[in-house]
């Protein structure tokens, strides 16, 4: 009977031992799955962000593409405003597809750049109205809007590289405040900017 139960015992023994032996590599197997899981929710994160990340840059570049249509416009030539339209609901996609608290001004920054560009664009249309122009005539009235117009590129340029943050709210703050500045130097214009916004 001793041989019996010692048999039993080791045969037992053998039994616990193999359970444990296979209950620590089923937890090594889970935590193992859990580090993939894991791995796959951080890579997916990442997915989601650059996906913003390229919309955001996607958003900009359609705003600047919207502008240099008015590059080397012509208001003697051409009606500007399926150009401006075309900016203007560029800037709106882009202001509200780009939420972020560094970026809170943005839409004021379009909204009074887009009344100066008009305001430029108007005061071109009046300087040249009803004159027979050479082209030099033409380029020289249309400098100020084309110039603008290069900047406002220019910036956009910059601002499409920066991610949102502390860096983008300095850039629009100063952007926001030229605009300004070059709103109230046109102010003495018949324009105003309810009638462009």
């Amino acid at each position: 009977m001793d041989v019996l139960a010692t048999g039993l015992a080791i045969l037992g023994g053998v039994t616990g031992l193999s359970g444990f032996i296979v209950s620590i590599r089923a937890e090594r197997r889970a935590t193992r799955a859990d580090r993939r899981a894991a791995a796959a929710d951080v890579r997916a994160v990442r997915a989601e962000e650059e996906g913003k990340r390229a919309r955001q840059r996607e958003l900009w570049t359609e705003v600047i593409g919207a502008a240099q249509d008015l590059t080397g416009a012509v208001v003697v030539y051409q009606d500007l405003r399926p150009l401006l339209v075309r900016l203007r609901i560029a800037r709106t996609e882009l202001v509200d597809g780009i939420q972020d608290a560094h970026c809170k001004q943005l839409g004021e920054w379009m909204a009074v750049d887009h009344v100066v560009l008009a305001k430029l664009f108007d005061s071109t249309m009046r300087k040249i109205e009803g004159q027979d122009c050479t082209l030099e005539q033409l380029e020289q009235a249309h400098r100020p809007a084309h110039g603008w117009v290069a900047a406002f590129v220019v910036n956009l340029r910059i601002m499409r590289q920066l991610e949102p943050g502390p860096e983008a709210e300095r850039q629009i703050e100063e952007l926001l405040a030229a605009a300004h500045q070059a709103h109230e130097h046109l102010d003495g214009d018949n324009l105003r900017m309810q009638d462009v916004v």
